[in-house]
């Protein structure tokens, strides 16, 4: 895994900028307009906006940073972050617009990230979203990754929505149920992850995010050791 501050917006030009002004043009916006698999002019839109923000992004998930360079870029969602089912206006909108793995795309779906709900106009402040935006967050002042465990640690309120709304405690969940590792450890992970989001002292996170990483060294250890006894039977 790796972190990124803010990623940059698409810019539009030639056929794709002509195809936006004209969804931008009309009374009236529906989401199925993204779904239309008989405009060709759409298509290569849809692929210069994913292209895009697979090399801004340089294949790294917006919200859990997970990195996978792949040729078949069909393993990537682009990725409305006001969903274009509740706020279809801003489906093109380029600061609406990156790449997510599928499985941050299948928790976070249509909830809603917007502070006012009811927002008519696109929202372009930082201080208008309920999680930290790939475009006017950094990433780094709102979540900790600890790549090691797979724990993602909330540093703000913005961080906490993210974690929840995309599922992000999934990896950890997935650390702690190997079935090679001891239940030994699994005891002693789980109650470091409760003192770590119930401490306020910077000291003792410091410390218990070293424990934590110390931890999950010696059950990843301890799964190697016991995978190479296996094959040496």
């Amino acid at each position: 895994m790796s972190t990124s501050a803010k990623i940059s917006a698409i810019v539009y030009s030639g056929e794709a900028k002509k195809k936006v002004d004209e969804f931008n043009s009309q009374k009236n916006f529906c989401q199925s307009y993204w779904e239309k698999t008989n405009d060709g002019l759409l298509s290569s839109l849809k692929k210069s906006i994913k292209d895009h923000y697979l090399i801004v992004q340089d294949y790294t998930c917006a919200y859990c940073q997970q990195r996978m360079e792949v040729a078949h870029n069909g393993a990537w969602d682009a990725e409305h972050i006001v969903p274009k089912a509740t706020h279809p206006k801003f489906m093109f909108e380029p600061k609406n617009l990156c790449i997510s793995c599928k499985d941050c795309n299948l928790s976070k779906t249509d909830k809603n990230v917007l502070k006012n709900k009811d927002r008519k106009t696109f929202p372009a402040e930082s201080s208008d979203y309920k999680i930290c935006h790939p475009h006017f967050d950094d990433y780094n002042e709102h979540i900790t990754i600890l790549s090691v465990a797979g724990f993602y640690l909330p540093r703000t309120e913005k961080g906490r929505e993210l974690v929840e709304m995309c599922g992000l405690l999934r990896f950890l969940y997935k650390f702690s149920n190997f079935e090679s590792v001891s239940v030994d450890i699994k005891i002693r992970m789980g109650k470091l992850h409760a003192l770590l989001m119930e401490t306020t002292s910077p000291l003792e996170e410091g410390f218990i995010l070293s424990s934590i990483e110390d931890l999950a060294k010696e059950g990843k250890e301890s799964t190697r050791r016991k995978v190479f006894n296996a094959l040496s039977v």
